[in-house]
């Protein structure tokens, strides 16, 4: 399954350049449900997010993708996203696409599934999940967490 994990603010707001991970709040239970999804997993990210993480995250397999290269030999580097995610659909392979807002973009139209950490009010930033409407989802759960509300959504012809 090919399914991408974000948290967003009400207005979907994903990024702030300033700050210390790249994300505009810090809400350590989205990261524990995170952490708890992704580990052992496979997990695919542009450079941009790569580098406001700063690292590779433990016990997954990291791929960064990016045109202009990474010297970085503790991830895995392509330079196309679709090819990747359409290697892993003929694999019958989770992939966990994890960002930026570029990634996302490019990535709606064959996720099968929307993990979404909703985070209540508004937040500053300059960088916005793109609008999923047209791309046939359909809200399957709803979770209210302590601190945001977890969103499924699956493609509706599956």
């Amino acid at each position: 399954m090919i399914s991408i994990i974000v948290a967003t603010d009400q207005n979907l707001l994903i990024g702030k350049k300033d700050s210390k991970n790249g994300m505009p709040w810090h809400n350590s239970e989205d990261l524990k449900h995170f952490k708890a999804v992704t580990t052992e997993q496979t997990i695919v990210m542009g450079a941009s997010t790569y580098k406001a993480i700063g690292r590779p995250l433990p016990n997954r397999k990291t791929i960064v993708v990016t045109r202009k290269g990474l010297d970085d030999n503790r991830v895995e580097v392509r330079n196309d996203l679709i090819s990747l995610i359409k290697e892993y659909q003929e694999n019958n392979e989770d992939l966990y696409i994890c960002g930026g807002a570029s990634i996302y973009k490019q990535a709606l139209p064959y996720c099968d599934q929307l993990i979404i950490s909703r985070i209540p009010g508004v937040h500053e930033g300059e960088t916005y999940f793109p609008s999923f409407e047209d791309h046939e989802f359909k809200l399957v759960e709803e979770k209210q967490m302590e601190t945001f509300v977890l969103q499924i959504y699956n493609k509706e012809n599956q």
